[in-house]
């Protein structure tokens, strides 16, 4: 006779955390259906993924030259549409969102996002976590 699948019991299923099949604990159903599981490894909770279906799907890598170049034209508009002062970029500086700093060795960038002691700024290669005294 089967076993019926329900809440709390352990089941193995495909963790996208871990990236490997491993044990999980039942969290929902969703009918006779496995909804949500928790891995009993990491403890991060998902989606059912069944490790049938988990080695049929291809793994595929993101190109780095798309991604240099999506980020090359969010930076030139950015750097087109910004509002802010144009200054060096020093460590001790305090910044707003929308300067525009000029880095010895990044070059021209601007701060999109201010966190407690650092920012993170926009350059034409890719956006950093810059050192700051906001």
């Amino acid at each position: 006779m089967l076993e019926k699948n329900a809440a709390g019991k352990v089941i193995e299923s495909h963790c996208n955390k871990c990236k490997r099949n491993l044990d999980h604990t039942i969290m929902a159903m969703d009918g006779e259906t496995i909804a949500r599981v928790r891995c009993q490894t990491c403890g991060s909770a998902h989606k059912f993924k069944s490790p049938a279906d988990a080695a049929k799907v291809p793994r595929r890598r993101a190109s780095r030259n798309g991604e240099a170049a999506t980020t090359k034209i969010v930076w030139e508009t950015s750097i087109a549409e910004a509002k802010g002062k144009e200054r060096e970029y020093d460590m001790r500086g305090k910044y707003r969102v929308g300067d525009i700093i000029n880095h010895t060795t990044f070059g021209k960038g601007i701060v999109v996002k201010l966190y407690e002691a650092k920012c993170d700024m926009l350059f034409q290669d890719r956006e950093r976590l810059m050192a700051s005294t906001n």
